[in-house]
């Protein structure tokens, strides 16, 4: 395995996703609750996004820098480039991972989005950097969520791509294991940390499980 694809792995561990629709906790205090407890990636993503939240994006940008947190803007291509972020997250229906390559350059962090094998095989993977996966379980946050893919959905992509994959979709500290079990390199979390009664203490607990994770059951299968 290649450095840059261990520094990949390594990002992927704890990978928070802000949440526009939290109740009482916006975007920023989102990111910062969940880089004080072990973030190893940020993602901002807004389905509404409007040049109004500029100034917001460019704080959570300079608050993951400052504390040497990969910042990844969900679909949008050219904000990821105007706020200088680390890279960009693309989904099925976004443009293409070749053209973000083209225009964020060959040091940007480059996802996408694959649900199922049918995705992954009609899915070019030449610029992307890591997949995301799922939902893996049921999920209220995202409104356009496909079906559950389940844990052997999970386990399926990491046993098909040569990349690292992050599980994503209804995650939280009864489960993150299990992703981990099924060959995940890291778990995205939002709502398990944005809709808590006590974020920190989530954010805590994921973290816990994210330092020292369960061993790959796949592996030999």
């Amino acid at each position: 395995m290649d450095y840059e694809t261990l520094m990949i792995k390594k990002a992927l561990r704890f990978y928070y996703i802000t949440d526009e629709d939290a109740p009482g906790l916006p975007p920023l205090a989102q990111v910062e609750i969940a880089i004080q407890a072990g973030a190893t990636m940020v993602q901002f993503r807004h389905k509404a996004f409007s040049l109004k939240l500029f100034d917001e994006v460019a704080a959570i940008r300079d608050l993951a820098k400052n504390n040497s947190v990969p910042f990844l803007v969900n679909d949008d291509i050219l904000l990821a480039k105007a706020v200088s972020a680390d890279g960009v997250h693309l989904g099925q229906t976004d443009e293409s991972p070749a053209l973000a390559r083209r225009i964020l350059g060959p040091e940007a962090i480059v996802g996408v989005s694959v649900s199922t094998l049918k995705e992954l095989e009609r899915t070019d993977l030449t610029s992307c950097d890591y997949i995301g996966t799922g939902p893996v379980f049921e999920t209220r946050t995202k409104k356009d969520a496909k079906p559950t893919c389940g844990l052997d959905g999970l386990g399926a992509v990491v046993r098909a791509s040569a990349l690292p994959v992050v599980a994503i979709g209804g995650i939280n500290a009864e489960n993150a294991s299990a992703c981990f079990r099924h060959g995940a390199a890291g778990i995205a979390v939002i709502s398990y940390i944005s809709r808590a009664a006590n974020p920190l203490q989530n954010a805590r607990k994921l973290w816990g499980i994210c330092q020292n994770p369960p061993p790959n059951d796949l592996i030999a299968s």
